[in-house]
């Protein structure tokens, strides 16, 4: 299986305090994860909330973070806004619209066939998604 990791999944390696179970899970699946640029930005905009040598920290770490995924980041191309543009729809007829950002993830997922791991269950639980909360479901 593989997975489209949203920020708060992907972001528990940089964190103080990170989930060891969300961290060994990402080591374990290293290979089968991808990210999309709309996660690379929050992740970047979160760095530059921070000041001086947690920042420096954080930004060494996102610079790394992004070398390593060596073709894995995944943008929003043309192929990806129809898919967008369609699942938008289906969501606005059923009363069902999401975040914008979080919309743009949704859609790169269904466009490469991944799973979303996030632990926004909230935003992502819709139709023709797939999720998977490593926070709640790893044992």
């Amino acid at each position: 299986m593989n997975w489209l990791l949203d920020a708060d999944v992907l972001s528990q390696p940089a964190k103080q305090h990170g989930d060891a179970r969300v961290i060994a899970w990402l080591e374990a699946e290293q290979d089968h994860c991808y990210v999309s640029s709309v996660v690379v930005a929050q992740l970047a905009y979160w760095v530059r909330t921070k000041e001086g040598r947690p920042r420096e920290a954080l930004q060494a770490w996102l610079t790394r973070l992004t070398d390593s995924m060596h073709g894995r980041v995944l943008g929003f191309n043309v192929a990806v806004a129809h898919v967008w543009a369609e699942h938008q729809h289906q969501l606005a007829t059923s009363g069902q619209r999401m975040p914008v950002e979080d919309s743009y993830i949704a859609a790169i997922a269904i466009r490469h066939n991944l799973v979303i791991a996030t632990g926004n269950e909230k935003d992502f639980m819709r139709p023709g998604l797939k999720i998977f909360n490593p926070f709640k479901q790893l044992t």
